[in-house]
């Protein structure tokens, strides 16, 4: 690759960036559903992957918005908490490269995890993949309240933008690196394709390490 970045922190986004959640997303809102005896057809892949640029607390609207208020709320609880439990279970998968890449990485740079997701998901899915050695800080929605560029700008201001990157697959990754003034690389393999507003783009997760000095 011809573009390269400098960097000495290297934020990630988590959902589609280091791994592809799907099928364990699929299987806890299916029994959250069946709990509010509500359908589980109605859970539809395509709204789980674009609620993955979505904070932990917006994510019911996307994924059901054809279900009354009060169920959808109590489905979104059950879920995000099956979500936590059944990680360990193996339902999702680290993308290829997964260790190497982030060995590689953390031997001469600060690595942190920047998440839409609920609290104790970050946690379960370090303990499972034995990945929190790699990482030096992680911020998620549901710890804080905040959007994807909040949550940004509040690692940044823990450790500082110097030569600081965001790595992430979502429009919410583009704009919350484009809003906290950081290059952006944009994981094309995740769940969003057609971004065009990037520093970098990869293919894949192992190509990171060829594009960052």
């Amino acid at each position: 690759m011809d573009t390269r970045l400098s960097a000495d922190h290297i934020i990630f986004d988590l959902d589609g960036t280091l791994w592809d959640p799907t099928e364990l997303s699929m299987e806890a809102w299916s029994r959250a559903c069946l709990s509010q005896k509500t359908d589980p057809s109605i859970i539809l892949r395509s709204n789980l992957a674009n609620a993955f640029g979505h904070p932990s607390f917006a994510v019911a609207d996307v994924v059901l918005p054809q279900v009354p208020a009060d169920i959808r709320i109590k489905i979104h609880d059950e879920a995000i908490r099956l979500e936590n439990e059944l990680i360990p279970t193996g339902l999702g998968h680290v993308f290829d490269g997964f260790h190497e890449v982030l060995y590689e990485l953390s031997r001469n740079k600060k690595l942190s995890l920047c998440s839409n997701c609920q609290s104790g998901y970050i946690e379960a899915f370090l303990q499972t993949y034995d990945a929190r050695h790699y990482f030096t800080d992680s911020i998620c929605a549901g710890d804080t309240g905040l959007d994807k560029t909040g949550n940004l700008k509040t690692l940044l201001q823990r450790h500082g933008n110097f030569h600081a990157i965001m790595v992430g697959d979502m429009e919410s990754d583009r704009i919350a690196a484009r809003s906290n003034h950081l290059p952006f690389i944009h994981a094309s393999y995740g769940f969003e394709h057609l971004l065009q507003d990037y520093d970098v783009r990869i293919t894949t997760l192992r190509e990171i390490v060829d594009v960052i000095d």
